[in-house]
């Protein structure tokens, strides 16, 4: 083992005691602790200073201070274990042609030394490591001294000779015997050296010996860990090549020194523990009322085919297989080391497990005798002949006794929880958790809880209420017939549970309603639906409003998209919320918030959303100030200034196009004739289109014969036709009549023939 360092001096009085082998030494549980990844990926805990020896956490550990004549084992050489076969008997052999007894365990128990839990927990290791003294020229005696007085540096639980076995710390506790990683996990136990061949068979039977029982005692299998990292049986050697925290190869090359391998002593090992007496049944009785008890302590025990250690007995599970079942105890049998119950799950024999692994909470004493009046909360609710949820007892659910008034006779509380014997009539139905029943009719809330950001609208309004708890529940009424919210988005703020349905309570731009069922709602966002992107886009919409959600919530409201006009933003998740597609913008790293992604756009530039060729349409202006006429509709990629509009005020403009982007409707124009270019419907007032004529039929002859004809209603050049002096002294037909900006136009007629159109003052009745 590790070699052991003087520090503080400790003088202890030591006396020799004879223990019988399953009782040591009073032991107390210590505080637990939990996990630090050892060489090997196994854990010991999250605190793990308390594995380390004292002196070497206190910095007063002395690396060159050895006990004396110790030295530290030797590296084992192949070559010296085959020279020493040559030389000595076979090691197993000669033990056994002697017929060494194996000696009486003794405790020498040095109270000083600290006391700490292994990883597992109290009297829970997990195997053992294996240790010699590397010392020819000292006695057990003297090695117990010396640790008893440098025990902050180092100690074990045990020493082993050829005549004795002391243990000085109880195996429950860990020791300061090879690195933290082992110390959190082993009983660790030292090997004396001797001189002579005889006393190291001796000595090895005894060490054999020791470590069958020390497996035994903690129903420990045999599994060497030396070749593989794993298993309950460790040398120093394996300790230090898998788990780390120490470089000591004991006990290998002692063991090789007198021809002994470490192979032949798991064999030796292996037929010590297989000679030790099993337990003996001394009774084994059914329990004459029903019991269940769970699992108390999962970790180091185990479930059995027969108690542990009797006749037949197997491996059935680990015990923490069934934490959290309810066991139904069929048999308690007693050994000489303990009780054991036999169990089963819904109905199923498992096997046999320690009665102090297991917690009892049911007995039919437990029960006491009531008389209330329940009513049905919950028909699913499941119906059981025991107080207890036993697939095996299971006798359907309460929905055949909805709105009936049952009797509840008997109680009890398991775990914390309330049961009920309920009876109809004289009837019993059996047993039921307290909260499927209620003391009145109305219903009972199973659950009543926040949830996260949801919204919704109303699916069926006809028949469906609002309420100001859920309906039937106490203290519910009603609000209004949810035809009120229809059209409207519905926050939701909380569900809850009643036998009828689920609810939910609601809120309307930041005010809270009340409650309504589930039912009639259609669900239309939750965060989940939400979908990451990574979209550039500028504002398209200045004023469009900005939430906190994807929702139109009056109290989710940011502000309005004015402040980033121009500014390439981030849309960093998208969601579409009944057909409409919404944007999260991010500002750089701040988040502007919600916007739906029409108000948002590709490119710098203004999209135009459609243009098109408009029919006959003339206007004027109305607006010059602070307007312009363009090359394309303005803000749109290409568009450039070409005049204000003050240089075609009182000119007739013919409209040619209209085009629409996110600022307005916009019209290409000539003016007689000539496209001039595009501006902003809003500067314009449209004095003519076609759906203004009349028609009208006057006899109307020429009154000013110099007079224009157009071809409308609107002096435009590129309109012209002749003048009316060709039709002098002819009766004309006026056919259609239109007032333009107070002035009144006709349209002429020669017989069948279109003249075209002039003002009604170039003509006369």
């Amino acid at each position: 083992m590790k070699t052991l360092l003087k520090s503080v001096i400790v003088t202890v009085g030591l006396t020799t005691v004879i223990l019988p082998l399953s009782v040591f030494a009073d032991e107390q549980p210590a505080a637990d602790t939990s996990s630090v990844t050892a060489k090997d990926g196994s854990q010991t805990v999250r605190d793990d200073s308390i594995y380390v020896p004292k002196a070497e956490r206190d910095g007063t550990f002395a690396e060159d201070s050895q006990i004396e004549g110790e030295q530290e084992a030797p590296i084992p050489d192949r070559r010296m274990l085959l020279n020493a076969k040559a030389t000595y008997p076979n090691v197993n052999n000669y033990i056994k042609s002697n017929n060494f007894a194996n000696a009486k365990l003794s405790s020498q128990i040095q109270s000083q030394f600290t006391k700490f839990n292994y990883r597992n927990g109290n009297g829970k290791p997990e195997g053992v490591v294996l240790h010699e003294t590397a010392n020819p020229n000292s006695t057990i005696q003297n090695e117990i001294d010396y640790m008893s007085r440098n025990w902050e540096n180092a100690f074990v639980h045990t020493f082993v000779d050829k005549g004795n076995i002391i243990q000085i710390h109880p195996t429950d506790y860990g020791v300061w015997g090879a690195g933290r990683f082992a110390n959190a996990r082993f009983v660790q136990y030292e090997l004396v050296e001797h001189k002579t061949f005889d006393e190291f068979a001796r000595s090895i039977n005894n060490y054999a010996y020791y470590t069958a029982y020390i497996l035994d005692k903690y129903k420990l299998p045999i599994d060497s860990a030396e070749t593989d990292g794993v298993g309950t049986v460790w040398t120093h050697n394996a300790v230090s090549k898998y788990l780390g925290g120490t470089t000591h190869t004991d006990p290998i090359a002692y063991f090789n020194k007198w021809g002994y391998s470490y192979n032949e002593f798991l064999t030796l090992v292996t037929e010590k523990f297989n000679a030790m007496s099993k337990d003996t049944i001394i009774s084994n009785t059914a329990f004459t009322t029903t019991t269940y008890a769970n699992v108390k302590t999962a970790a180091g025990n185990t479930v059995w085919s027969a108690p542990f250690n009797t006749a037949g007995s197997n491996k059935v599970n680990p015990l923490s297989s069934y934490t959290g079942k309810d066991m139904k105890l069929l048999r308690t049998a007693k050994t000489q080391s303990g009780t054991w119950y036999q169990f089963s799950i819904d109905g199923k024999t498992i096997g046999w497990v320690e009665d102090k692994a297991v917690n009892i909470f049911y007995t039919p004493s437990m029960e006491q005798k009531i008389s209330l009046t329940r009513y049905v909360n919950v028909p699913s609710a499941k119906v059981y002949l025991v107080p207890v949820a036993d697939a095996s007892l299971d006798r359907g659910n309460l929905s055949a006794y909805l709105n009936k008034p049952l009797l509840a006779n008997i109680q009890v509380t398991l775990n914390g929880k309330l049961w009920y014997r309920l009876m109809d009539g004289t009837k019993s139905i059996g047993w039921v958790p307290a909260s499927s029943v209620t003391a009145t009719a109305f219903d009972a809330i199973s659950y009543d809880k926040p949830i996260g950001t949801t919204y919704a609208s109303i699916k069926t309004s006809q028949g469906n209420s609002s309420w100001t708890a859920p309906y039937n529940t106490w203290g519910s009424k009603f609000i209004a017939n949810l035809s009120a919210y229809e059209g409207k988005n519905l926050k939701l703020l909380r569900e809850a549970k009643t036998v009828r349905t689920t609810w939910y309570q609601f809120s309307i731009d930041g005010k809270v309603i009340g409650w309504l069922d589930s039912r009639a709602l259609n669900i239309f966002y939750v965060p989940s639906m939400e979908k990451p992107i990574k979209l550039t886009r500028y504002v398209k919409v200045p004023t469009a409003q900005v939430y906190l959600v994807p929702v139109v919530d009056a109290s989710m409201k940011r502000d309005t998209l004015s402040a980033y006009q121009n500014k390439p933003l981030l849309a960093n998740i998208q969601v579409t919320i009944n057909g409409q597609l919404w944007y999260r913008l991010m500002d750089g790293s701040k988040s502007i918030g919600w916007v739906p992604a029409s108000n948002v756009k590709e490119s710098l530039y203004d999209e135009i959303e459609y243009d098109k060729a408009i029919g006959t349409t003339y206007a004027n202006i109305k607006i010059a100030a602070a307007n312009s006429s363009w090359t394309r509709p303005y803000g749109t990629e290409g568009s450039k200034f070409i005049a204000n509009l003050s240089a075609y005020e009182g000119k007739n403009l013919k409209l040619l196009r209209e085009a629409k982007t996110v600022r307005t409707t916009w019209y290409q124009f000539s003016i007689d004739g000539k496209v001039i270019g595009w501006l902003d419907s809003r500067a314009l007032n449209i004095f003519y289109v076609p759906s203004m004529e009349k028609p009208i039929k006057l006899t109307r002859y020429v009154k000013v014969p110099t007079a224009q004809v157009y071809l409308v209603p609107v002096v435009d050049a590129s309109m012209k036709r002749d003048t009316l002096s060709a039709y002098q002294n002819k009766p004309l037909l006026a056919n259609i009549q239109v007032t333009i900006n107070g002035q009144l136009w006709y349209r002429l007629m020669d017989g069948s023939k279109s003249i075209g159109w002039v003002p009604a003052s170039n003509v006369r009745s």
